[in-house]
């Protein structure tokens, strides 16, 4: 039976025209969808009918413990506050094979390792300071598509 760890999990994202990795996150949700209700009943029926309607995609989080000498948790914080929209990567733990874009071809993902991409931005956030704990951010993740998973290609 195949079990995929988390530890090994990398999360990279389309910012221009580059591929950025976010190093050292402590934890990532991906959220959950909710569809909206299409009232299909008829009125002589004893119960409501309904069909799926347009997808609502979730909200997530990205969640660091601030190192202010990483560059990517730095980066986070500026594109909070930008609330761009970007391609979000995340690649399991497969492997450590990197992403490459090309301006025309758009992202390529290595197929030795599971990949799930949408798109969506981040909100803002305060950092949350404990007594006996390091700084942290919890960023929420607004997703504005589904997520899409690439799967591995497994060698027979």
């Amino acid at each position: 039976m195949a079990r995929i760890k988390s530890n090994g999990t990398q999360v990279y994202a389309v910012i221009g025209a580059a591929v950025v990795r976010f190093s050292c996150p402590k934890a990532f949700s991906f959220g959950e969808d909710s569809f909206s209700k299409i009232d299909a009943t008829c009125l002589d029926s004893d119960t409501k009918d309904y069909d799926r309607g347009l997808r609502d995609p979730g909200e997530g989080s990205i969640q660091i413990d601030l190192d202010d000498e990483n560059a990517s948790h730095m980066q986070l914080i500026q594109l909070a506050e930008s609330g761009d929209k970007i391609e979000w990567h995340v690649g399991s733990s497969h492997s450590k094979t990197a992403p490459t874009y090309e301006a025309v071809a758009g992202i390529d993902l290595p197929e030795d390792r599971i990949w799930w991409s949408f798109k969506g931005y981040l909100n803002p956030s305060a950092p949350t300071v404990e007594q006996d704990a390091l700084v942290s951010y919890t960023f929420k993740l607004v997703r504005t598509s589904a997520v899409v998973i690439t799967p591995r290609v497994v060698a027979p």
